[in-house]
């Protein structure tokens, strides 16, 4: 049989793991559920009067769920990072980043379009026979 090793049992940052594995634990059970459940209720409600969902409710459901999945991934032991307010929040960044450069493409492509309209326009002015312009 294995021994155990004293200094595995006494490392610090073991049982500091523990502590934040119950309070997350804690947190996951008591209070993330149950709001879940109510905003799923209050959402069908809300489909049931206007046939759509409410957009707002639907984001803080998927800010709930990326936190009681990342709380599952450290109770669990599937990840060492701590879930949100310790998360490492890069990803965010990368959101902004990619939003900026759609804008970007929206902007290079609006004005293409706008000059792609203007060319179209001289060139039907062009093609137009004298006694059709003289009829507008």
């Amino acid at each position: 049989m294995n021994t155990i090793n004293k200094e595995e049992l006494l490392k610090s940052s073991r049982w500091i793991r523990f502590i934040f594995m119950i309070i997350y634990a804690l947190l996951a059970n008591f209070i993330v559920l149950p709001v879940i459940f109510a905003l799923s209720f209050i959402q069908f409600i809300f489909v049931l009067f206007t046939s759509k969902e409410n957009q707002s409710i639907s984001n803080i459901g998927v800010h709930l769920i990326e936190f009681f999945n990342d709380s599952l991934s450290f109770l669990l032991f599937y990840t060492e990072d701590k879930p949100f307010p310790f998360k490492n929040n890069d990803s965010e960044d990368e959101v902004v980043e990619a939003e900026i450069n759609d804008n970007v493409a929206e902007e290079f492509t609006d004005a293409d379009l706008d000059d792609d309209i203007s060319e179209a326009v001289i060139e039907s002015e062009a093609n137009k026979s004298p006694n059709e312009s003289t009829k507008e």
